[in-house]
């Protein structure tokens, strides 16, 4: 299950919420208002009213001045999200998702539309996400059938030049690990994305990397240092 994204809840605060002069309630009037909201949401479809923790960040508001609830998913792929309302120092009505994202509330019916809202949001997202699975899993389906290719080529190359190997398989690459002689070894790193082309390329390679290490001749690729040589070059 996926929370919404960051993103998701400011584009919905920011297209739900809109108006030119936000609901105000000053405190002696707070309570009662309040309480009319969880009233309304408690009668609403889709919309559950959650108790505050007691390490809610708001310790210092009193608790009936905060009306804390969640709007069922319409999704299964997606988790329910949480809301408050309550004032701010300007005696504003606003409401909050999460620690990061807030908004002014300039008319009740914002409050009452926002399940509306939210499955709308939920079904654009899913779609995406199911788009995004459904790329994934043809993304990873080549994947497997190049890595198939490239494990059959190398068999079929070890067969050809008669020589001994295992694989190493790794998240990002593969490693075809060639005995030279009792004590030595040769790798060679395949990237996943890199399969195709290297397969082209394999037999060449490992006969070229045999001949040198069979005439006297080795090297090694390592990351460059802090301190860098003076290079000769010509231009």
């Amino acid at each position: 299950m996926n929370n919404l994204h960051d993103s998701t809840i400011e584009k919905i605060l920011r297209e739900q919420f809109k108006g030119d002069t936000p609901i105000l309630e000053y405190r002696q009037e707070r309570k009662a208002f309040i309480s009319m909201l969880r009233q309304k949401l408690s009668t609403m479809t889709d919309v559950k009213l959650l108790q505050l923790s007691p390490s809610y960040r708001y310790s210092k508001t009193d608790s009936e001045e905060i009306c804390y609830f969640k709007i069922l998913s319409s999704s299964k792929y997606y988790r329910d999200t949480k809301f408050y309302l309550l004032f701010n120092d300007q005696n504003e009505l606003i409401i909050e998702a999460g620690y990061r994202h807030s908004s002014p509330i300039y008319h009740l019916e914002q409050i009452y539309t926002l399940t509306d809202k939210m499955k709308l949001e939920y079904s654009r997202v899913e779609k995406n996400y199911l788009k995004r699975e459904r790329e994934g899993l043809k993304k990873r389906k080549i994947q497997a059938l190049k890595h198939k290719a490239v494990i059959g080529k190398i068999h079929q190359i070890a067969k050809e030049d008669k020589f001994y190997f295992h694989i190493k398989e790794y998240a990002t690459k593969i490693t075809l690990v060639i005995r030279l002689a009792d004590n030595k070894h040769l790798d060679i790193d395949i990237p996943h994305n890199k399969i195709q082309e290297t397969a082209q390329q394999l037999h060449a390679t490992i006969q070229t990397l045999m001949e040198l290490h069979d005439s006297g001749i080795s090297f090694k690729i390592n990351r460059m240092g802090y301190h860098k040589p003076y290079w000769i070059h010509y231009d």
